[in-house]
């Protein structure tokens, strides 16, 4: 229960914080005007742009001020910033243009967040505010037009810059498009999404105090329901039409039933599964490919015994004897490896292991266990055909290791390859073979 006591106290603060205070860590009195900090601001100009005290015809008159005058300074700024990705996107510089765009959808992020605090107040409140407020209404705010012209600016931008590259929002959008620009048209959509957002919240800010109908008039004339179609209303149309256009070319053909079982299908490994077949064609033609590129890009006295996080390494580790052969100072054929890599992995149907043939090429050898002297060897054709027909897997038969003995090899156009490229295709051999098997 207040008493009288109370009210007192509460008037004495009111007027305390009206006046200059002493900071006592500084030694300086703030509040004068006359501090570096005030003067950058202009403090005192700005604590003096809300109504006295006195004059206020609600308490929440000075919280209904405050919240409106922040979110025009914080519109001017997005404004202005919209200027600078205008310049930049015309210097095609998109990193800076990304960057930029983030700082605008967060100042918009942040003024319609700042709605929720005008929803504090009660109908009946905002009443009484409202007698005072002439015919203003958000139509006349200077930060919202000035908003709306910068991102027509900003739009044209956009249209400059598809017209350097020679394309169109459809080509950007469609598979294969440029993932940079349609990377910086999605951050322009995410900008929009959030403009929106913010008369959202406006939208429901007045649905709490007004109401939406047709015959609730704002205080411009104008029907309180024409809020739902302004809101909705975007910064970029091109931008929300491409996926109109991109829907209407869209067909229900190449998909999945549902319950309809997926294997080979979406997932990124059954894609590199279906880019083996292609790769061991090119290694069986003496083609440089990413396998050899691989073996290549990493030192060849390197051990990766951790299995430096690859899940083939670990399935090598975990599953795979290894042998300590005399491969070691053999070099291998592209012939051998396109052989290896011949046949794709099959999840459901058993495959054929085309194995090297024997007193030409050198056993799998690989340089993890040198103390695991076993190898696997598998009876072969003398012909090594690039596509094997499925059959039932061959009984493996151990093939004595031959530690020190170089084995004769026909060069090859690429010339001969190093130990640590045998090693690591023979692992990968081997793990394939043991998915196969699984």
């Amino acid at each position: 229960m207040h008493t009288s006591t109370d009210y007192s106290h509460a008037e004495k603060l009111k007027l305390e914080l009206t006046q200059p205070m002493f900071n006592v860590m500084l030694k300086k009195w703030v509040g004068k005007g006359e501090l570096d900090y005030e003067r950058y601001l202009h403090t005192d100009t700005l604590l003096a742009l809300q109504s006295p005290e006195g004059e206020l015809v609600s308490h929440d008159e000075l919280m209904f001020q405050i919240v409106h005058q922040s979110q025009e300074l914080y519109l001017k700024l997005a404004s202005r910033e919209m200027v600078e990705v205008v310049a930049e996107m015309d210097r095609d510089s998109l990193w800076a243009v990304s960057a930029r765009l983030v700082r605008v959808q967060k100042i918009l992020a942040g003024i319609s967040a700042e709605m929720a605090i005008l929803e504090t107040m009660t109908p009946a409140e905002y009443q009484v505010i409202r007698r005072s407020l002439g015919n203003g209404s958000g139509q006349e705010s200077p930060g919202y037009n000035t908003l709306r012209h910068a991102a027509d600016g900003l739009e044209s931008a956009m249209e400059r810059m598809l017209a350097r590259r020679g394309l169109t929002l459809f080509q950007v959008y469609s598979a294969g498009g440029p993932k940079d620009l349609q990377h910086v048209c999605e951050q322009l959509v995410t900008v929009d999404e959030s403009f929106q957002g913010w008369l959202y919240a406006h939208y429901q800010l007045v649905r709490r105090t007004i109401g939406i109908d047709r015959t609730v008039k704002a205080l411009d004339g104008l029907p309180s329901q024409v809020l739902q179609a302004r809101m909705t209303l975007p910064l970029f149309r091109a931008l929300w039409d491409v996926r109109v256009e991109l829907t209407a070319g869209w067909k229900r053909e190449g998909g999945f039933t549902p319950g309809e079982s997926r294997s080979g299908g979406g997932c990124p490994m059954a894609a590199m599964r279906d880019m083996e077949m292609p790769v061991a064609q090119a290694h069986a033609a003496h083609a440089p490919t990413a396998y050899a590129a691989a073996a290549h890009a990493a030192p060849a006295h390197e051990a990766r015994t951790t299995g430096g996080g690859c899940p083939m390494a670990a399935m090598h580790g975990q599953h795979a004897p290894v042998a300590h052969a005399g491969a070691v100072h053999a070099p291998m054929a592209h012939a051998h490896a396109a052989t290896a890599h011949a046949v794709p992995y099959a999840p459901h149907a058993p495959v054929a292991h085309a194995q090297p043939a024997p007193a030409v090429h050198a056993p799998h050898a690989v340089p993890h266990a040198p103390h695991a002297p076993v190898a696997h060897a598998q009876p072969a054709p003398a012909v090594h055909a690039p596509h094997a027909a499925p059959h039932a897997p061959a009984p493996h038969a151990a093939a004595a290791p031959a530690p020190h003995a170089p084995v004769p090899h026909a060069p090859t156009p690429h010339g001969p390859h190093t130990h640590s490229h045998t090693a690591q295709v023979s692992a990968y051999v081997h793990a394939q073979e043991l998915r196969s098997q699984s």
